[in-house]
């Protein structure tokens, strides 16, 4: 009889749901073994009695029980161990912010920005260094083996929750930012009753009235003057409308845009997303973000 031992320091519950039930699953394949568990101090540890003879069905037990493994080390560990390195490195964030992270964390190491082929690759990976390992040790810590044998995989993990953090940052001060320009707009007496809004590139911005009339340049001359030549298009359309303060603003862009998306956080109810009319197409006085103000 052979037994494995799995250990960990800090034993989510759905490490023993996921273990008993795939060994249970095992059980009932006819493979013959028995499990148990066992607390000392901070310490689990699950056995796994393996009472087969046969060379051939012990070798087929451990790819099992290194699969088994491999889901736990990918999936709950991970999360536990990206909650540690949260609180170790950024010990600022409450509960809620901290949870968010955290899933964002998991999404980025596992799913964003990343193939099919990656994810199985990464898996085949660890699964291949547990199964390499249980050929010649009985006893496996998971967090022991996360930190010290999958050293890439780890930094892998370390990475995906400074993104997250980065990441959450900078939704954060954007949303501040956002709460800002509404504060702006909300106290600011409009300058025109409405203005419609046509880009044809970066260089190329279109101010129309409600009677499809070029808005005058006095109409925005504080911002040309307040802003520096090398300015963002975006952030010159923004300051733009934000100094006119128009009552109504009809946008003729894409409504995926995420220019649109800015200005109808800052302006919203404000704004209105044509979605198709004669005027996208005509050509306009332009209205030039670079042009020097008179």
């Amino acid at each position: 009889m052979s037994t494995y031992t799995i250990g960990t320091f800090t034993i989510p519950p759905e490490i023993r749901e996921n273990l008993f039930n795939e060994l249970n699953f095992l059980s009932r394949e006819g493979i013959k073994l028995k499990f148990s568990e066992n607390l000392a101090g901070k310490f689990h540890f699950f056995y796994c009695d393996f009472e087969d003879d046969s060379d051939k069905s012990e070798s087929l037990f451990r790819q099992y029980l290194a699969n088994i493994i491999t889901d736990l080390i990918m999936n709950p560990v991970t999360k536990t161990f990206m909650n540690r390195i949260l609180k170790h490195k950024y010990q600022f964030f409450d509960d809620k912010e901290a949870k968010a992270i955290i899933e964002n964390a998991y999404i980025y190491l596992h799913e964003l920005k990343e193939s099919d082929i990656n994810a199985i690759n990464r898996y085949n990976m660890v699964f291949k260094e547990v199964n390499q390992y249980l050929l010649h040790n009985s006893n496996l810590y998971l967090e022991g083996f996360l930190r010290f044998r999958l050293k890439d995989y780890f930094k892998e993990v370390i990475d995906a929750v400074d993104q997250a953090v980065d990441h959450f940052i900078m939704e954060k001060e954007y949303r501040e930012f956002i709460q800002l320009l509404r504060y702006f707009v909300e106290i600011q007496e409009p300058k025109i009753d409405e203005v419609h809004v046509l880009v044809q590139s970066k260089q190329e911005i279109y101010f129309l009235d409600e009677v499809n009339q070029p808005v005058k340049p006095d109409q925005i001359t504080t911002v040309l003057q307040d802003l520096e030549p090398e300015v963002e298009y975006e952030d010159w359309l923004l300051s733009a409308l934000i100094t006119m303060a128009p009552r109504k603003i009809v946008l003729h862009l894409s409504a995926n845009s995420e220019m649109v998306q800015t200005i109808l956080s800052v302006f919203e109810p404000r704004v209105f997303i044509c979605d198709g009319c004669p005027m996208c197409g005509q050509t306009h006085t332009l209205v030039n973000p670079k042009m020097e103000p008179h």
